[in-house]
């Protein structure tokens, strides 16, 4: 690589506002979007042409006229698209913010993508990202604004708007980022929560894969791990987890029918293909008598599928872990009711609120958080309580609830990744696709985005939308 990869006037811009930061490789500008779905999709395709594979948006979900659906239609090849808000007119949110925006531009560089990264106008937002951007890649504050300038110029708007960023708070959060403005130690949760959302679905659909078909596991440890296996088909974990984060945000609390609404709806989108048995029970039950809970009391019934989804609860009601582990509970009632399935929605709804509080991997194992604990003062099932007592029997096969929590947890312990995590549960038995689901969601609440290879991230098709419920979740 050249010294001085930000040179001005090697490559033209495919659109007038925009400029080049580092030729054929990141590009920074305007929306690429209109009110004019013509002229939007002629904007997209001379992005596309340029050879953008990569979009980062800076906007607001509704601030401007989605663009994201087109790239799909005009393109073969996948199209990243990732949407990192930040106010119009301001500042990230945080330093750790900027941190995300910044790390996720560098992976996907490193993956050797072409990158567009963009706001409204490009002037305020892109202009802040793009210096803090120089800064980290070498340049001093000064230099970083004076090489900022430069490259503005091959933006046709630099005729009417001579220098970037648009405020004076913008140029200072410029002057003054460094790296360490955002340690570790302050934890990043909405990236935890993105993480952990994400992580669900990725694990989700590799545990699908290979518990519902003929896909065996140990063939994605001989073929290179799982980056290979195309795009990812999210299975029922994902579909109601999904639909119980949308009923929260609708409703502000948990509406039992309101849930029940969305996974009739969900399971007739599908054809009950993939929807669990006793989902389709507990649905069919609903219909007839529109009992609001239920879910079957059966104390040896130890159904899984109700597991995964105490992570958005989790998101929801963070703030106070007694409210999340309640609420848990409630949710799983109306497809689940089995005691010791509803311990362990508190068992997982307290492992979600401790790992988004920055809980340390050892103690959250130990279940000795500080949400752990209010678990741990109830009368808990005996099987539960040996569980969280360390005295849970060796898990073989992870076909019910505490096999899968069991299952779940051990590959959570034993690596750092979302990548690794996942081989360790797909390859330790025959499990249940929420034990992926849980891990996945596990790693990602604890270790946030850097557990997530940019790889996986880009074969899940529903990353923006799991992205975007998390965003609201945190709110």
């Amino acid at each position: 690589m050249s010294t001085d990869p930000f040179t001005v006037g090697i490559a033209s811009v495919p659109i007038p506002n925009s400029y080049w930061v580092r030729p054929g490789q990141l590009l920074a500008g305007e929306y690429p979007g209109s009110m004019s779905r013509a002229e939007a999709t002629e904007r997209v395709q001379k992005l596309l042409h340029a050879g953008i594979n990569s979009f980062v948006d800076l906007t607001e979900e509704g601030e401007m006229p989605a663009y994201d659906p087109l790239l799909a239609k005009l393109s073969e090849q996948h199209i990243r698209y990732r949407r990192l808000p930040v106010l119009d007119h301001g500042l990230p949110e945080s330093p750790a913010h900027m941190v995300r925006i910044l790390d996720f531009i560098d992976s996907e560089l490193a993956a050797g993508r072409c990158v567009y990264v963009h706001c409204r106008a490009g002037i305020g937002r892109t202009g802040t990202t793009i210096g803090c951007h120089l800064i980290r890649s070498g340049l001093g504050s000064e230099a970083a604004l004076d090489r900022l300038q430069d490259l503005w110029q091959q933006c046709g708007r630099s005729h009417r708007w001579p220098t970037i960023p648009e405020t004076d708070e913008q140029i200072e959060f410029v002057r003054q980022w460094r790296e360490s403005m955002a340690p570790g130690s302050p934890v990043d949760v909405l990236g935890r929560y993105e993480a952990s959302i994400v992580g669900l679905a990725i694990g989700d659909a590799f545990g699908s894969m290979v518990a519902n078909s003929n896909f065996d596991a140990a063939t994605l440890v001989a073929g290179g791990g799982l980056r290979d296996a195309g795009m990812l088909v999210t299975g029922a974990s994902t579909a109601m987890t999904r639909a119980l984060a949308e009923s929260l945000l609708a409703k502000g609390i948990n509406d039992s029918d309101d849930q029940m609404q969305r996974y009739l709806a969900w399971s007739q989108s599908v054809g009950n293909i993939g929807v669990p048995q006793e989902v389709r029970r507990a649905l069919a039950g609903w219909q007839w008598s529109r009992k609001k809970l239920a879910g079957t009391h059966d104390p040896a019934n130890l159904d899984p599928h109700s597991l995964p989804r105490t992570l958005v609860v989790a998101m929801f009601l963070r703030s106070d872990p007694q409210a999340a582990i309640d609420a848990a509970v409630e949710a799983s009632r109306t497809t689940q009711q089995s005691p010791i399935v509803l311990d362990l929605c508190r068992v997982w709804a307290a492992l979600f609120v401790d790992a988004f509080a920055g809980v340390n991997k050892q103690t959250l194992l130990g279940f000795g958080g500080p949400a752990m604990q209010l678990v741990r003062q109830r009368q808990l099932k005996p099987q539960v309580k040996q569980l969280v007592e360390g005295r849970a029997k060796p898990c073989v096969d992870a076909s019910d609830a505490l096999a899968v929590t069991c299952v779940a947890l051990n590959g959570f312990a034993g690596a750092k990744t979302l990548h690794d995590s996942l081989i360790r549960v797909l390859t330790s038995s025959r499990a249940a696709p929420s034990a992926a689901a849980l891990c996945g969601a596990l790693c990602g609440a604890y270790h946030g985005g850097d557990a997530i290879s940019p790889e996986l991230q880009r074969q899940l098709s529903e990353e923006a939308v799991l992205r975007s419920l998390a965003r609201h979740l945190m709110h």
